[in-house]
């Protein structure tokens, strides 16, 4: 899908994020993201500085912490949409979400209650950095019975994938694909997550990027990785 060149500092010419983000945290006061309509413009211009001409708004769906609706996700989307207009930015949204791995989602998944975006019919979910949920697998196949592309988010990130690469060929095997961040590819190559980014670019596993902005924050010039925020408090064991 993606090009590979390799850079005179030995590292991989990232992928062309192109002109679509499937991954960002923009819809106001939904989740960590922008607080306000003020920062999730300034989200979106900024993509639009940097070539994005489509977004998928992705907030985060943790049934203990963000149990936000389908239907208050989409008319914020629709609220957004009306926003960019009188703005002026070249940038459509479209609804999405970042579902969290755990019973919820699979409850979701039965009774159809579900944000899928794009001709694959993704649906976009997490899981634990450090440890494998028990029903990673579980997710991936219902998804895929329901007609849907499992698309897990932000795969360089995960530890236990970083640990047990034939786990990363087996999820592929069973049909579940791969969200990698942008950013990630910028990273050096003492960052774990960098060095498994540019490994599943190699091997052509990277098959959709987003830059999971949080914050209207440029990752050549971070103040916080991936224009994440600080966190508001502490985050359970879990890795949300």
């Amino acid at each position: 899908m993606f090009s590979l060149l390799i850079r005179r500092d030995g590292l991989i010419e990232p992928p062309d994020l192109g002109r679509k983000d499937a991954h960002c945290h923009i819809l106001p006061g939904l989740d960590d993201g922008p607080e306000d309509d003020r920062g999730a413009l300034a989200i979106a211009r900024l993509l639009c500085e940097m070539g994005i001409r489509e977004v998928v708004a992705t907030p985060h769906v943790i049934s203990d912490i963000y149990p936000t609706s389908t239907a208050k996700i989409v008319d914020a989307t629709d609220r957004f949409r009306r926003l960019l207009r009188a703005s002026g930015l070249p940038l459509e949204v479209f609804p999405g979400a970042e579902y969290y791995a755990e019973p919820d989602l699979l409850a979701r998944i039965d009774r159809g209650d579900l944000l899928a975006f794009g001709e694959e019919r993704y649906v976009l979910f997490e899981s634990p950095v450090e440890r494998q949920p028990m029903i990673l697998e579980e997710i991936g196949f219902r998804l895929s019975s329901a007609g849907y592309t499992p698309l897990l988010a932000h795969v360089e990130r995960y530890r236990y994938l970083q640990k047990d690469l034939d786990l990363v060929a087996h999820l592929r095997n069973m049909g579940i694909r791969f969200q990698v961040n942008h950013p990630s590819f910028h990273l050096p190559k003492t960052s774990a997550r960098g060095e498994m980014a540019r490994w599943l670019h190699i091997r052509g596993f990277v098959d959709v990027l987003g830059t999971d902005l949080h914050r209207a924050i440029c990752w050549d010039r971070p103040s916080h990785p991936a224009g994440h925020p600080p966190r508001r408090g502490p985050r359970p064991e879990t890795g949300r």
